[in-house]
């Protein structure tokens, strides 16, 4: 499915802030920044994980989060179009970058892609020791552009997570991803805690 709009640029003149969407960040003045681009109701379930990895780093933090009542996919904005201006400010001096997304498919699967060969290899070791299968994201979500706004920061490589449903389900305790328990702390999983560790693992291995 193609965009409805070809840029951030173009989706924040045509929509309107705290009632479509909302950005959340957090400066903590570290070399690292963890970000959900399609957070909120767009790619459930990739906001919390951001946010919770970037807590448990104490890393910068990035979401764009959908806030429609429904229809939530049309703020989708792909990697390589991301001219949001917040976040293009926030990344381009850090020295790691990873971007959580979600993706379709079956299975609980992590595809992994960016252009930091070194944390790829680290996090993909971190992520089998917890049973997760990992797997190179194919071309259309392989983040290995340069454009790729991940691979924006000061290196120009970057680390993009795409995760199944399955997988992101798998971060509540309830085994769902609507709005009302993808934000309640009390039904966020033990998976969750494990995986947000795990990259933080490779990060600090980095």
């Amino acid at each position: 499915m193609s965009d409805k709009y070809k840029s951030m640029t173009e989706l924040e003149a045509s929509t309107i802030e705290n009632k479509d969407w909302e950005i959340e960040t957090r400066d903590v003045n570290s070399q690292v920044i963890i970000t959900a681009i399609h957070g909120g109701g767009i790619e459930p379930g990739t906001t919390e994980i951001a946010d919770l990895t970037a807590q448990k780093g104490e890393y910068d933090y990035f979401s764009f989060k959908g806030t429609k009542s429904k229809e939530n996919e049309a703020l989708h904005v792909t990697s390589r179009n991301y001219d949001q201006s917040t976040l293009m400010k926030m990344i381009k001096n850090k020295t790691h970058a990873v971007a959580i997304h979600g993706c379709g498919g079956d299975g609980n699967i992590v595809y992994i892609g960016g252009k930091d060969r070194k944390l790829i290899n680290t996090m993909t070791k971190q992520f089998e020791e917890l049973d997760i299968r990992v797997e190179q994201a194919p071309s259309h979500i392989s983040g290995a552009h340069d454009d790729n706004i991940i691979n924006c920061c000061k290196t120009g490589e970057g680390v993009q997570l795409e995760l199944t449903p399955e997988l992101r389900k798998m971060c509540f305790i309830n085994q769902k991803y609507n709005k009302k328990s993808r934000e309640d702390k009390q039904n966020w999983s033990q998976f969750m805690d494990d995986f947000s560790t795990a990259i933080v693992n490779a990060i600090q291995d980095n």
